[in-house]
């Protein structure tokens, strides 16, 4: 990225990274993604004491579909399993697709197996957080139920993220582009509640469409 191009990118990744500050939780909700860093985050989260449960939610969506052959929250498992988390401390989600999904089915296994649930931990990669949070805020049954929502991600900054496995520079923008899109357009359908969007990130947005980026 050249220096105008960062900095536009800077205000994008500034916006969707809440960095909430987190406390003890009822369980740690691991979003399905194809990026492994996401499981490590929520494990490590796990044998920190965060919370007593692990749930990895995830069957197959745009980036691993085609790409894994098992469904994301069973290759999650085999990470957190590695980093030490106990098998009887991790309970599994594999049909959802998408974010509302993995919100909304992880709130039914936790119903099925009779665990109260007052503060939940959300993860998921960085520039997800703002969505996961307005998703959840709108799709999870039961609103009165809950306390409170922290969502987190792997501690990385914009310049950390890109990975062989994950994507270039160039594909986080384009990711980023396709976030802002969905924070835009989706409370009008009721897949989440509204979020401010400030000028300077239509600013970025628009400026990075025309200089020839399509969002993801």
């Amino acid at each position: 990225m050249d220096e105008e191009c960062e900095e536009w990118a800077r205000i994008l990744w500034d916006y969707l990274c809440l960095h909430q500050r987190l406390e003890k939780s009822d369980v740690i909700i691991g979003l399905g993604c194809h990026d492994l860093r996401v499981a490590e985050r929520s494990a490590a989260l796990f044998l920190e004491g965060w919370a007593p449960l692990l749930l990895f939610t995830g069957y197959l969506g745009k980036q691993t579909a085609g790409v894994w052959t098992r469904p994301e929250a069973e290759v999650f498992l085999d990470v957190a399993l590695r980093m030490g988390v106990p098998r009887m401390n991790i309970l599994l989600e594999t049909e959802a697709t998408n974010t509302g999904e993995n919100i909304r089915f992880s709130h039914r296994v936790l119903k099925e197996r009779n665990i109260p649930v007052s503060n939940v931990i959300l993860v998921q990669q960085p520039f997800m957080e703002r969505r996961v949070y307005a998703t959840f805020m709108r799709q999870w049954p039961g609103q009165g139920e809950l306390i409170n929502a922290n969502v987190t991600s792997p501690q990385l900054s914009i310049f950390e993220y890109p990975h062989p496995t994950v994507g270039t520079a160039s594909d986080l923008i384009c990711y980023m582009l396709g976030v802002v899109e969905r924070i835009r357009d989706y409370p009008s359908k009721g897949f989440q509640v509204e979020q401010q969007i400030s000028t300077s990130v239509l600013s970025a947005y628009n400026w990075f469409l025309q200089a020839g980026y399509c969002p993801k």
